[in-house]
């Protein structure tokens, strides 16, 4: 009979192993060399994001589940995009947003030079009916391109804040983020991360 192997034990992560971020935070380059497209800037979002996942106790709570090297399957991942375009891919992470604005019609009057239709990349979702800008919020993404184009502010943004997904990945079994807030204020961000990060530590 052969005899049996050694159970392997794993050595104790080394400092390097252990100063690895327990996060993966990404950000659009909205955050970085800037972007034209961008509604919101994610970077200091970004930075208060990894305080608050530190104070709620998440970073340690990984790192004691991981029991040596930290991979990266077992991080947090979070994914801020500056506008609906989403490059960084929030739809697939644990925690992700993307920036939002919402175009209304005003009473100005509407040349009908027809620039917000020719911008919408959503086929429908902006007309213009009886010379005034009509929206249809089910296809429209809230890019604000319309807005910016307009040149008798028929259109203007009543208001800009941030679409906040949670629990997207990839992996054996994909899933695609839950929406979980609309327009959401930079404090309803941290709000609802709060609860998902709660709800994330109680479940690993």
């Amino acid at each position: 009979m052969k005899p049996k192997e050694a159970l392997k034990i794993a050595p104790p992560p080394s400092p390097e192993e252990k100063a690895v971020s327990p996060y993966d935070i990404i950000i659009c380059r909205a955050g970085t060399t800037g972007c034209p497209h961008a509604i919101i800037n994610p970077k200091p979002i970004a930075e208060k994001i990894e305080a608050l996942l530190d104070k709620l106790g998440l970073g340690e709570h990984i790192k004691a589940k991981a029991k040596g090297k930290l991979l990266y399957h077992m991080k947090f991942k979070v994914a801020l995009a500056g506008c609906p375009n989403s490059c960084p891919q929030p739809q697939i992470k644990i925690f992700g947003i993307s920036g939002q604005a919402k175009p209304i019609a005003t009473d100005s009057p509407c040349v009908e030079c027809m620039k917000c239709v020719e911008i919408c990349k959503e086929d429908g979702a902006v007309q213009i009916i009886d010379a005034k800008p009509v929206f249809d919020y089910n296809l429209c993404v809230f890019c604000e391109d319309c807005a910016k184009v307009c040149p008798t502010e028929s259109i203007v943004i009543e208001k800009k804040g941030a679409k906040v997904m949670a629990n997207g990945k990839l992996g054996r079994h994909p899933k695609i983020a839950n929406v979980l807030k609309e327009f959401a204020t930079e404090d309803e961000i941290y709000e609802v991360l709060k609860d998902v990060a709660e709800e994330y530590m109680n479940q690993k």
